[in-house]
C-alpha cells in the first residue's frame, strides 16, 4: 500500500435534506463558495432517495449499502411484533453491517457524528456520537468511548443534540438564531474530535438544513395562500443563512484537512408543503377502518371535534398560568393535547387497513401478521390492496380537481429482503409530496385535507444531492444515476476497503480516476465472513420522561402525532 493510500482521509459530510433546487441557484450567484469549489474540482449530481424519503430509512441505507427490506429500518418508528403499537428506531434495529464495522474490520479508524437514528452509540475504533434518536445527551450510551461526552463538555461546553428553541410563527428570529448556534457548537465539537481523535474515515451529519426547511420554507413561497408579505418577507433569507453557515463550516473543514477525498451529500431533498391528508379518516369513510362504538369512544370523538383540551391549554397560557400545565406528567399532556383518538380505539375485528407515518403509508390488517388481522393472505390480500389503490387513484384535490395521489407503489415492488414484511403494504405520495399524511389518527376531521401540522411548510423530496472531490475523483463528471445504496460502496472504495458482493449498491466508478478504478476490489460471498444476522436488540431503556422528550422532539419536527 502506498503512502498516499495510508494518509488520504475520507471526509463524508451529510447536509440532511439539502436540495439542488436551492443549492444550484445560490452556487451560480456565488453565495455558497465552498461547496461550489468542490463541485468545480470534482464531480456532482443527483442522489436518489427512497420512496419513503425519511431520514432514518435513508441514512440507514447510506451506511449499510442495502435497501430497507434488508436493513430493517423504514421510518422513525417500527411496529412491535404481535402488536399495533410502535417503538422508536435505534441502533439495535439495524439488521445488517454498517459503515463503521467495515472500516474497523479493515484496521482503520472511524468517526461518526450526529447520525439521526443512532442511539445508543456502539463500540468503535475511534468515536461515535448519537443523533436525535437519543432522548438527551445525558442518556446512558449517548457517546463512545464512554468518557467522550464528559471530555467534550469540559472542552466545548454542554452538548447540543438539537436546536434549543422550537419554531413558532412570530418567533422566527429566535428559531433561526438557535439553528445557527447549534451549528457553531457542532463545528467546535467536530474540530476538537478531529484534533484529538483522528480517524481515517469520517461521517459528519448536519441536520440544520433539514430542520430549517421544514419550518421556514413558507418564507420562500410568496404563492402560499397564507403568505403575509408584511411579516414573512423579512425572513425570506432564513434558509439561505443556514446553508451559508453550513457552507462556511465546510470550507473550514476543507482547510483543516487539506488533501482528502470529500463527499458532501444529502439523504433526500426538500420542497414546499401545503397541508396534510387525513388518511385514516379517509379509510374510515371508505369502510376500510372502523372505530369502536363504545360510549367512551363517542365521547372522545365529540371532545376531539371541539379541540377543547388544546383551547384550555392556550387559555391557561394566555392568562399567565402556563406553568399549571406542568403539574400534569408530560406523557399525559402529550396524549391530551395531541389527540384523544389512538389506535386502541380502532375496532380491529372489522378493520381491513390503517395508516401510520407521514409519507402515504397504508398497512393491511393481515391475518397471521397483525395480532387481530382479518384480511386473508394470498388472493384476499391482493384484492384488498388493489381495491385501495383503485380508490386512491380516483381522489381529486378538492380545490383544483387535479389527481391527488401520485406514484403509488406496492411494497413488494420497492423493497427486497427478509424484513420486507415490516414495511407499509401500499406507498404513495400526495401531489408529489406537496402534502403529507397526518401523523395523528385524525378520525375527528371532516375534510380530506387539512392545514400543516406543527408549523411545517416544507417537506421531503426523493432527489438529494451528491458532490465528490479529492485526489481520487475526476473533475467535471456529472452524476446521473446514483442511489443511496451506492454511497457505502463508494466510500469503501475511497477508503481502500474491499466491497462485499452482498451490498445492493455499486461504487460510482465513473467519478474515480483511472488509478482508483484499478484498485476496486469486490469480495465474493465466501470471502466476506459474514456472521449470522445479529439478534434484534430491545429498545434502550428509557424513563417515561426520556420517552416524552424524544416524542416532543419528533413531534416538533412533524414526524410524530
Amino acid at each position: 500500500m502506498t503512502k498516499k493510500e495510508k494518509t488520504t482521509p475520507l471526509v463524508a459530510v451529510g447536509w440532511d435534506g439539502a436540495t439542488w433546487d436551492l443549492v444550484h441557484p445560490w452556487v451560480e450567484e456565488g453565495k455558497l463558495p465552498h461547496i461550489a469549489s468542490l463541485m468545480e474540482s470534482g464531480s456532482y449530481g443527483l442522489l436518489q432517495s427512497k420512496p419513503i424519503p425519511v431520514s432514518p430509512a435513508a441514512w440507514t441505507t447510506i451506511i449499510t449499502g442495502q435497501n430497507p427490506g434488508k436493513h430493517g429500518v423504514f421510518d422513525w418508528f417500527s411496529r412491535r411484533p404481535g402488536q399495533y403499537s410502535v417503538e422508536y428506531v435505534h441502533t439495535g434495529k439495524i439488521r445488517t453491517r454498517s459503515l463503521w464495522e467495515y472500516v474497523n474490520q479493515a484496521g482503520k479508524r472511524v468517526g461518526i457524528s450526529n447520525l439521526p437514528m443512532i442511539y445508543p452509540a456502539v463500540p468503535v475504533e475511534s468515536f461515535m456520537l448519537s443523533g436525535m434518536a437519543a432522548p438527551s445527551p445525558n442518556a446512558e450510551g449517548f457517546a463512545y468511548p464512554p468518557g467522550l461526552l464528559a471530555e467534550l463538555e469540559e472542552e466545548v461546553g454542554p452538548y447540543q443534540v438539537i436546536e434549543e428553541k422550537v419554531y413558532k410563527y412570530g418567533r422566527e428570529a429566535e428559531y433561526l438564531r438557535s439553528l445557527l448556534d447549534w451549528s457553531a457548537y457542532q463545528e467546535k465539537t467536530i474540530h476538537y474530535l478531529i484534533e484529538n481523535h483522528p480517524c481515517d474515515v469520517y461521517l459528519l451529519v448536519f441536520m440544520q438544513t433539514d430542520h430549517a426547511q421544514h419550518k421556514l420554507w413558507r418564507y420562500l413561497d410568496e404563492s402560499r395562500p397564507d403568505y403575509d408579505a408584511n411579516h414573512d418577507r423579512q425572513y425570506r433569507d432564513s434558509i439561505f443563512k443556514v446553508y451559508q453557515t453550513i457552507d462556511e463550516i465546510l470550507g473550514r473543514l476543507v482547510r483543516k484537512f487539506g488533501e482528502a477525498n470529500y463527499l458532501v451529500f444529502s439523504d433526500h431533498g426538500a420542497g414546499p408543503m401545503y397541508g396534510v391528508m387525513h388518511l385514516n379518516q379517509w379509510l374510515h369513510e371508505e369502510g376500510l377502518l372502523y372505530m369502536k362504538e363504545s360510549p367512551a369512544t363517542l365521547l372522545k370523538r365529540g371532545l376531539a371535534k371541539t379541540n377543547i383540551i388544546m383551547r384550555i391549554f392556550d387559555f391557561v397560557a394566555k392568562i399567565g398560568l402556563g406553568s399549571v400545565a406542568n403539574l400534569f406528567p408530560k406523557p399525559l399532556r402529550n396524549k391530551l393535547v395531541n389527540s384523544f383518538f389512538t389506535f386502541e380505539n380502532i375496532n380491529w375485528k372489522r378493520t381491513k387497513a390503517y395508516a401510520r407515518g407521514s409519507f402515504g403509508q397504508i398497512y393491511i390488517n393481515l391475518k397471521g401478521r397483525e395480532p387481530q388481522g382479518i384480511v386473508e393472505p394470498g388472493p384476499g390480500y391482493e384484492e384488498t390492496c388493489q381495491d385501495i389503490i383503485k380508490k386512491l387513484k380516483k381522489l381529486k384535490h378538492p380545490d383544483t380537481g387535479q389527481p391527488l395521489i401520485t406514484d403509488i407503489k406496492h411494497a413488494q415492488d420497492v423493497y427486497d429482503g427478509p424484513h420486507q414484511d415490516k414495511a407499509a403494504d401500499i406507498l404513495f405520495s400526495i401531489q408529489n409530496y406537496r402534502y403529507q399524511t397526518s401523523v395523528k389518527l385524525g378520525i375527528e376531521h371532516d375534510d380530506l385535507l387539512g392545514p400543516s401540522e406543527y408549523g411545517d411548510s416544507g417537506a421531503h423530496r426523493e432527489e438529494g444531492m451528491l458532490v465528490l472531490s479529492g485526489p481520487d475523483i475526476r473533475q467535471g463528471q456529472r452524476i446521473t444515476s446514483a442511489q443511496l445504496e451506492d454511497v457505502l460502496p463508494t466510500m469503501l472504495t475511497l477508503a481502500d476497503i474491499p466491497i462485499p458482493s452482498s451490498l445492493d449498491g455499486d461504487p460510482l466508478e465513473e467519478v474515480f480516476d483511472h488509478q482508483r478504478r484499478q484498485r476496486i476490489r469486490f469480495l465474493e460471498k465466501d470471502e466476506e465472513g459474514r456472521p449470522a444476522e445479529p439478534e434484534e436488540e430491545d429498545s434502550p431503556d428509557m424513563s417515561d420522561e426520556e420517552v416524552s422528550a424524544l416524542e416532543d422532539r419528533l413531534r416538533d419536527l412533524g414526524y410524530l402525532g
